[in-house]
């Protein structure tokens, strides 16, 4: 008889288990929408931060203060984004404040750059590739090998695998030198050779130093930026510059976010004035010109973007949207205090993720344990029903299901 109970027991919580990924999937299916939010872009010309989105035809394009302007203004209030398209009709203004419309220029100051929390969270590849940052024929190329980080710094022939001894050495011994201490946290680069240069790669020590490393005519170049002085890194990602202004995008363990740029030799962090940022959950885009940046950052609870200047980087406008709310968010907070998933909207990875709810799931709970109670006490004549109830409450529909699909548990 003991035995049957314990697997009893087991059945309930495989049951409940189960339950509480399907019954959620399930009416999320049925009640959730996507939810998307529009372009933004900083206007040159009215000095804030411009709402384009065409998928909505009527007020399709507006400023952050709800002004509405007809499609017609759309590509002279954003001449910089526009640019092409008004030069093709002769409307291009020759200057804006004070800044000559060249197109050229515009293309070397342009910048994009995307930051998804997957980015973060995917595995990083346990080795890096270090081009020539001057190539004799001035076109990047494969070294031929590639290097390992860890206790020290490994170059391994790509087709022999053998290790490059006199590299390794000759990298170690200069990293040792300039102060790096081993073993290394992390390294981060772009090993490509689709780019107008090669600025190899940031290295963070067991020290939270942040080094650059990079291979001129055969040498090692290294570098202690001193960026870590003033920050603690916690992510970097390499976004070398067409107008070489900056290195790429650093993130601090406080949520501070910026470039490290180049400063009379040395480097310099040029923090964003924008809020703290989540690295787990925030999605961050950055849409920069020659005079403007802009920089939306989005999660599960709602847009924020910024205007910014882009020499100091300091903010100009900004505008905040509130996730729009559907009928999932409406149901799930009265029947789900949590629920289980086995795949999240800020990883890639499946595992098991327990997605939080609301209080409010616990008065329909409560309403069920009652009833469960007075069902076990008055039809089944069971006395000792406040474990069922119990575990209804504290559990909820999950439960309610076990409860129903199991009835000998109740003889």
């Amino acid at each position: 008889m003991k035995h049957k109970n314990y697997i009893y027991v087991l059945a309930w919580a495989f049951t409940i288990l189960i339950a509480w990924w399907i019954i959620p999937s399930l009416v999320k299916k049925m009640t959730d929408a996507p939810n998307g939010y529009p372009l933004m872009y900083y206007s040159a010309r009215i000095k804030d931060l411009c709402i384009i989105d065409f998928r909505n035809v009527k007020d399709s394009f507006q400023d952050a203060h709800g002004n509405v302007y007809p499609r017609s203004q759309y590509d002279s209030l954003l001449p910089i984004l526009n640019a092409r398209q008004l030069m093709m009709e002769g409307t291009m203004p020759d200057s804006i404040d004070g800044h000559a419309m060249d197109m050229k220029e515009m293309r070397v100051k342009q910048v994009m750059f995307r930051y998804r929390p997957t980015d973060m969270q995917t595995t990083q590849p346990p080795m890096g590739v270090l081009l020539e940052a001057m190539p004799k024929r001035g076109k990047l190329s494969l070294p031929g090998d590639y290097f390992r980080l860890t206790d020290r710094i490994v170059f391994v022939d790509a087709e022999t695998n053998a290790v490059n001894e006199e590299k390794t050495i000759r990298f170690n011994e200069e990293l040792i030198k300039k102060g790096f201490v081993f073993p290394a946290k992390g390294f981060w680069g772009n090993p490509s050779t689709r780019k107008a240069y090669e600025e190899g790669y940031f290295c963070l020590d067991s020290k939270n130093c942040l080094f650059h490393m990079k291979m001129v005519n055969g040498r090692p170049f290294i570098k202690n930026t001193h960026v870590s002085d003033s920050l603690q890194v916690r992510w970097f990602v390499m976004n070398e510059a067409a107008d070489k202004r900056h290195y790429g995008f650093v993130f601090g363990t406080r949520g501070e976010a910026g470039i490290i740029e180049e400063h009379e030799g040395g480097y310099n962090f040029r923090r964003m004035d924008i809020r703290p940022v989540d690295l787990e959950k925030d999605q961050i885009s950055v849409l920069g010109n020659l005079l403007y940046w802009t920089v939306t950052l989005t999660n599960d609870d709602g847009m924020d973007s910024y205007g910014l200047d882009r020499e100091a980087l300091n903010r100009l406008a900004s505008y905040h949207q509130e996730r729009k709310r559907v009928l999932w968010d409406e149901v799930s907070e009265w029947i789900f205090p949590c629920y289980l998933s086995f795949s999240d909207t800020n990883n890639d990875f499946v595992g098991f993720y327990w997605e939080k709810g609301a209080w409010k799931a616990f008065v329909l709970q409560f309403i069920l344990a009652v009833g469960v109670c007075l069902v076990n006490t008055f039809v089944y004549h069971r006395h000792r029903s406040w474990v069922e109830a119990l575990c209804v409450f504290v559990c909820g529909i999950p439960a309610i299901i076990a409860w129903i699909l199991l009835p000998d548990w109740r003889k």
